[in-house]
């Protein structure tokens, strides 16, 4: 039997989750929203029997046994550390907050409480592309890994109202939405962590038709980084937002003995004498379609993304199945996933880059080891200076 399910947050995410968790046999029970009118809106279109804005309403169902946060990120932690500490599975959507010590409490509470699922929903790593660009480069076609370049080119949606996308305290921007994922599939794939970052962050578009007065965007809609990783390689990240049409996201990975391309989700391979790359897995399959996720959050959620979180529920879903009891589980099918330690990591980076940009100085990473002031209910201070609050 799957444990029973409830999700946190009125975004594109949740409403991407909520259909794959169904497809995959997980029964999703209730949805917490911060505004009733939102809650109770999705949870009539998700078809979701209970809606509320108070948190401990639906940590506190019997019947919940996994928790899905997909929040702006600077309320995620909370949730995530209240729900491991009364001893529920966690999965939350990336990125994990807009700083590191968000992170830091999030980790805190996973090594206390082991034997719960405590994951990120970096998809990319689940994306067949991926999977078999990783394997290829474990069996050495690569041989030693040198340079990775990685491109995303998008059209950002017109924000209709101000919200934390809006805001880089509250996790708005690129570098915190897309370079976060991007930093992690990077380590999964070489197996390195960055020493030192460079980066540029602008915000180009400040106000819009619907923002504008004194309030003004501070999240970024650009962002290039660079990053040396611990073994040797050298990596470079551009993240541009301002080009209209299709999703484009090619990750090049370079080596000794030649490069792989994942353009999308497909996967492109090229040696080094050759003249030309060879197409060597293509991926035509609309699964966001099969899975009923619908059109308006897949207009906001790419395409690879979507595709890599449907095979991360699948693995969700075998790994509560091998065991009998509901709220047991077995590692090895989600042995692939982004813990929270990782997640630690990645923020810690983009923290790093931030600093870089101020600074305009290569900026050394730095993993904090020390655990987090001991109240770790305490709000940070984008949370009190937000409209949010946690009921």
């Amino acid at each position: 039997m799957l444990p029973g399910v409830g999700v946190f947050g009125t975004t594109a995410t949740i409403q991407s989750f909520v259909p794959i968790l169904k497809v995959c046999g997980f029964p999703v029970v209730a949805l917490w929203g911060s505004e009733n009118l939102d809650a109770q809106e999705l949870a009539t279109q998700l078809d979701i029997p209970f809606s509320t804005r108070k948190v401990d309403d639906v940590l506190l169902r019997k019947d919940v046994d996994l928790v899905v946060i997909g929040c702006p990120p600077h309320s995620q932690w909370f949730i995530a550390v209240k729900a491991l500490g009364i001893g529920k599975h966690v999965l939350c959507s990336a990125p994990s907050g807009p700083m590191q010590l968000n992170a830091q409490h999030m980790v805190q509470a996973a090594r206390y409480y082991p034997r719960l699922m405590s994951l990120m929903c970096y998809g990319l790593r689940f994306l067949p592309t991926i999977v078999k660009m990783k394997k290829m480069i474990e069996e050495g076609y690569l041989g030693n890994i040198t340079i990775c370049e990685v491109k995303v080119h998008y059209g950002g949606l017109p924000k209709e109202k101000y919200d934390w996308m809006c805001d880089e305290g509250m996790g708005g921007g690129v570098l915190n939405t897309i370079g976060s994922n991007i930093i992690d599939v990077i380590t999964f794939l070489t197996k390195e962590r960055a020493v030192r970052v460079h980066g540029m962050l602008k915000t180009y578009t400040k106000q819009t038709q619907n923002i504008k007065g004194i309030r003004e965007i501070t999240s970024d809609d650009f962002c290039t980084f660079q990053m040396e990783l611990d073994k040797g390689a050298c990596v470079t990240v551009t993240l541009n937002s301002h080009i209209p049409g299709q999703f484009v996201q090619e990750i090049v990975i370079c080596g000794q003995k030649g490069r792989l391309i994942a353009r999308g989700s497909d996967l492109y391979e090229q040696r080094l004498n050759a003249t030309r790359e060879s197409l060597i897995h293509f991926d035509p399959i609309k699964e966001e379609e099969r899975y009923g996720i619908s059109p308006k959050a897949r207009t906001e959620i790419p395409s690879p993304y979507l595709k890599g979180l449907i095979h991360m529920i699948e693995a969700v879903k075998d790994a509560f199945e091998k065991e009998e009891e509901r709220q047991n589980w077995q590692a090895e099918p989600v042995a692939s996933a982004s813990n929270f330690e990782d997640a630690l990591y990645v923020q810690t980076v983009v923290d790093a880059i931030r600093k870089s940009n101020k600074t305009k100085q290569w900026t050394k990473v730095d993993v904090s080891v020390e655990e987090p002031e001991p109240n770790s209910n305490m709000l940070s201070d984008q949370m009190r200076r937000s409209t949010f609050s946690l009921q």
